[in-house]
């Protein structure tokens, strides 16, 4: 169910018995490659140490409980083509993605499915389950100086608004990806991209904390 801000989200319940356990959101993502139907039912994981429970303010699934805070949470889909090939991939994520030329020069697109990135503040108006993700544009024409200070500044959420920073909140994106693009998702290296386009997949999973 999307949930509105203001609004309760997830609810305590009786640890599962077949709970999934993942280390991280890489792990997680993995997970959802290998096991994600958008027919089937709803998978069942618990993370250990994950991006997304600051968002929740929580630190992490404890696995000792007898309860766990039960949250449905979205899933985004990324289909991409790499570079020297014609065939288009799929990859599950729940965090977040990024889409960039160079480290400190060009444009930079994140797609994220909540607001932190290890200690930065990506995306502060980021709200969990939402039937949304956030996508930040940072335009090829920023400077490193400008880059380097909306980095700091993304440590307390302070970097929006930015006449060269763009926010929008959408349920697919598309990305014109120019020469030498280069995809991550989950902070892992995927490729150089030819094309990306997103979809948020609603309640898709059950994350338990």
């Amino acid at each position: 169910m999307t949930i509105q801000k203001g609004q309760d989200w997830g609810r305590f319940v009786a640890r599962p018995d077949k709970l999934h356990l993942v280390a991280d959101d890489q792990e997680a993502g993995s997970y959802l490659n290998q096991h994600l139907s958008v027919a089937g039912p709803q998978l069942e994981i618990a993370i250990l140490k994950s991006n997304i429970s600051r968002t929740l303010g929580v630190a992490g699934a404890n696995i000792k409980n007898s309860e766990m805070l039960r949250t449905e949470f979205d899933v985004v889909e990324a289909t991409f083509e790499l570079e020297n090939s014609k065939v288009r991939e799929r990859r599950y994520f729940l965090g977040h993605a990024f889409i960039r030329s160079k480290w400190f020069r060009g444009e930079t697109v994140g797609v994220l499915n909540s607001s932190f990135v290890g200690r930065r503040d990506w995306a502060p108006r980021s709200h969990p389950n939402d039937g949304k993700f956030d996508v930040i544009e940072f335009d090829e024409s920023i400077s490193i100086r400008q880059r380097l200070t909306a980095y700091r500044l993304m440590r307390s959420g302070s970097h929006l608004p930015h006449p060269k920073i763009r926010h929008r909140q959408m349920t697919q994106y598309s990305a014109g990806c120019i020469e030498s693009s280069t995809l991550y998702i989950e902070s892992i290296r995927v490729g150089n991209v030819k094309s990306c386009i997103f979809n948020v997949l609603p309640d898709a999973v059950v994350l338990y904390w």
